[in-house]
């Protein structure tokens, strides 16, 4: 038995007659150019979406992609939070290097 519930997503379910008189739920319309969250490649189709929209950044002065934002404009996704924290330990790593650098050639 089917759990319709788990469909529903806490709505009413509005169904849809197929033509051997069996029932399913309804897919709703999605506006021409729009992409519908409940297809199956909604995932990928947002990514080469944002892979055609270009910003420009005035922190770096470079122009950046949605799908790979530079490091000042990343989301608060896991994956781009460990980004920034790379980014951030190599600043470090950075600057104590410079910093022993100075020390030595004194």
């Amino acid at each position: 038995m089917v759990n319709w519930q788990r469909y529903s997503r806490g709505r009413e379910m509005e169904w849809e007659r197929l033509p051997n008189g069996k029932y399913r739920p309804a897919k709703k319309p999605v506006a021409k150019g729009k992409i519908d969250p409940d297809d199956y490649g909604y995932e990928y189709r947002v990514k080469s979406a944002f892979k055609k929209i270009w910003l420009f950044c005035n922190e770096c002065k470079a122009k950046y992609c949605l799908a790979e934002p530079c490091i000042h404009h990343l989301t608060d996704s896991p994956r781009d939070r460990k980004r920034y924290d790379l980014y951030k330990k190599a600043q470090k790593e950075k600057a104590s290097s410079q910093e022993t650098t100075r020390q030595v050639k004194f």
